[in-house]
């Protein structure tokens, strides 16, 4: 069983199946307090993880930062590859790359 947050309902919807997309895992401030998205996931972040090849968190549409033709970043990862290549914009850099 998952848990989801539907825009439009105050709090999350308990869903259960088989074929249920992931819930994204982003954090967001809400009211006041950190809680996690849990929209439903339709990509993974594509950007390099820690002893695998990718970071593979699930993301929704609202949370995912399209970097290629079917490549995608979650917020942490779209931050730390601002911050390697300073002032340059992001899709150079990965082009160049």
């Amino acid at each position: 069983m998952s848990l989801y947050r539907v825009q439009g309902f105050p709090c999350p919807i308990h869903m259960k199946g088989r074929n249920l997309p992931t819930p994204c895992g982003e954090q967001l401030l809400l009211e006041g307090k950190v809680a996690a998205c849990l929209a439903p996931s339709e990509f993974l972040c594509d950007g390099p993880g820690t002893g695998r090849r990718t970071c593979d968190c699930p993301l929704c549409e609202a949370n995912a930062t399209q970097v290629g033709p079917i490549a995608h970043l979650c917020p942490r990862c779209r931050t730390e590859a601002l911050d390697e290549i300073g002032h340059r914009n992001l899709f150079t850099h990965l082009v160049q790359s």
